[in-house]
C-alpha cells in the first residue's frame, strides 16, 4: 500500500467516528492550552515587571528605618535624619552617584474653597531621576528652590482642587495654614507602583522640615549608583557606613533596612519561572491522560476492525502496511489535537494579555515542546494497540466476532 492510500483511510476511519475521536483528542487540547497559557501568561508577566522596574529605575537602592519591613511601615523604630545621610556623602563611597532622600507627613491641603487630606512628600531633587515621573506642567523640584515654598501637585490632586484639564501652574494653595506655589503636575509613569505621583503632593525637604515638621527626620534614602554590577557590594559599603554612624556593631541587629529593585527584580524572575515550570509541569500531565485515552481508543478501534484488518492482509497488505496505518491514525489525532490546542492556547493568552496589561508573547518553545510532546504521546500509547493489530493473523481476524 501507498503512503497516500494509508494516510486516506486513516483520516476516512477517523472521520467515520468524528465524536470519539473529537473526545480521545480532548486530553490533548486541554494539555497544550493549558501549556501554552500558563508559560506565556507567565513570561508576559516577568516582562511587564521587568519593564515597569526598569522604567522606575534599577540603578539604585532605598534605605528605611527600621529592622524590618513592619517596623518601617509602622513607623515604630529609630528614624533616619539628615545627619545619617551627611555621614554617607563624608565616606565619599566611589559608586554612589546621587542620593534622594524623603520625608513625608500628613496635612489638610486647599484651594478654591476645596480641602483634601493627604499625604505631603518633601523630597530632594534628585528623587525626579530616579523615580522618573512624568512632568504634565511646569517643572519639578530643583536646586535653586530647595527651601522655597513651592509644590509639585499630582494629577488627581489637581482635579480635586483646581478641576479636571487645568493648568494650576503659578496658582496658590495652602498646606495646612502655609501657603505655597504650584511650579508643576506630576504623574506617575509606570503602573506597577500604583499612582503614587498621580496623588502626592510634593515640597522641597528642606522646606517640609523647616516649615511644616519641625524636625529632620528622613522616611528614605534613596542611592543612585553608576554602574549596577556593583550595587551589591556598594550596599555593603553604605551599611558600615551607617552602623559606625548609628553606633550599631557588627554583630549587632541593624536598625534600618536596605532593598535595591536590581534584587528584587531578579528574585521575581527566578521565582516567576521556578512556577512558570513547575505549574506547566503539572499541565503536561492531562497529555498523559490523553495519551492514555488515545491507547483506549486506538484498542476499541482495533477490536471493532479486526476483520478489516484480516481483509487487508489477505489482499497483500504487509505487517508494514497494517502498523503503519494505524500508527498514523493515532498521530493524526494528536496532531489534530496539538494544533488545536495551540490556537486555543494563543487566544486564551491574547485575550488574558488584553485584559490584564501584560504583553503578549508567543512562548516557542513551549509550543514546540507541547506539540512534540502530543505527537510523541500519539506514537508510544498508540504503539501497542498497532503492534496487536499488526500480528493478527489473517485466517483468526476474518473469524473473528
Amino acid at each position: 500500500m501507498e503512503l497516500r492510500e494509508i494516510l486516506n483511510s486513516a483520516i476516512q476511519a477517523l472521520r467515520a467516528n468524528a465524536l470519539r475521536s473529537a473526545l480521545t483528542m480532548l486530553g490533548i487540547i486541554i494539555g497544550i492550552t493549558s501549556v501554552i497559557l500558563i508559560s506565556s501568561v507567565g513570561q508576559g508577566t516577568v516582562a511587564f515587571i521587568s519593564d515597569e522596574l526598569t522604567s522606575f529605575g534599577t540603578n539604585f537602592f532605598s534605605i528605611n528605618p527600621g529592622s524590618d519591613m513592619m517596623s518601617a511601615m509602622t513607623g515604630g523604630s529609630e528614624p533616619l535624619t539628615t545627619a545619617d545621610i551627611k555621614a554617607i556623602e563624608d565616606a565619599n563611597i566611589p559608586n554612589i552617584e546621587n542620593i534622594a532622600a524623603f520625608a513625608y507627613t500628613t496635612r489638610v491641603v486647599s484651594a478654591n474653597d476645596e480641602t483634601k487630606r493627604t499625604m505631603v512628600y518633601g523630597m530632594t531633587p534628585e528623587a525626579q531621576e530616579m523615580l522618573k515621573p512624568d512632568l504634565l506642567y511646569g517643572e519639578f523640584l530643583s536646586l535653586d528652590n530647595t527651601s522655597d515654598r513651592v509644590v509639585v501637585l499630582g494629577s488627581d490632586v489637581v482635579e480635586k482642587l483646581f478641576g479636571a484639564d487645568t493648568n494650576p501652574v503659578g496658582e496658590s494653595l495652602k498646606i495646612g495654614d502655609i501657603r505655597f506655589t504650584v511650579i508643576g503636575v506630576s504623574k506617575s509613569g509606570g503602573t506597577l507602583f500604583g499612582s503614587f505621583f498621580n496623588t502626592a503632593v510634593n515640597i522641597p525637604l528642606e522646606t517640609l522640615h523647616n516649615q511644616v515638621t519641625g524636625n529632620d527626620e528622613i522616611g528614605e534614602i534613596d542611592i543612585g549608583v553608576y554602574n549596577t554590577d556593583l550595587i551589591n557590594e556598594t550596599m555593603d559599603e553604605v551599611e558600615l557606613v551607617l552602623r559606625d554612624h548609628r553606633h550599631i556593631g557588627v554583630d549587632e541587629e541593624k536598625d534600618f533596612i536596605m532593598q535595591s529593585f536590581s534584587g528584587a527584580l531578579d528574585t521575581f524572575e527566578t521565582i516567576t519561572t521556578l512556577l512558570t515550570v513547575f505549574i506547566t509541569g503539572i499541565s503536561a500531565i492531562s497529555l498523559l491522560v490523553g495519551g492514555v485515552g488515545v491507547m483506549n481508543i486506538m484498542l476499541v478501534s482495533v477490536t471493532e476492525r479486526t476483520k478489516e484488518i484480516g481483509l487487508l492482509k489477505a489482499i497483500g497488505a504487509k505487517h508494514r502496511d497494517i502498523l503503519t496505518q494505524f500508527l498514523i491514525e493515532s498521530a493524526v489525532m494528536t496532531t489534530i489535537g496539538g494544533f488545536a490546542g495551540i490556537l486555543l492556547g494563543l487566544g486564551g493568552t491574547f485575550i488574558i494579555s488584553l485584559v490584564a496589561g501584560i504583553p503578549f508573547i508567543i512562548s516557542i518553545p513551549w509550543i514546540l515542546l507541547a506539540v512534540g510532546i502530543s505527537t510523541s504521546v500519539g506514537v508510544l500509547f498508540g504503539l501497542y494497540p498497532v503492534r496487536q493489530a499488526a500480528r493478527l493473523h489473517p485466517i483468526d481476524a476474518l473469524r473473528f466476532e
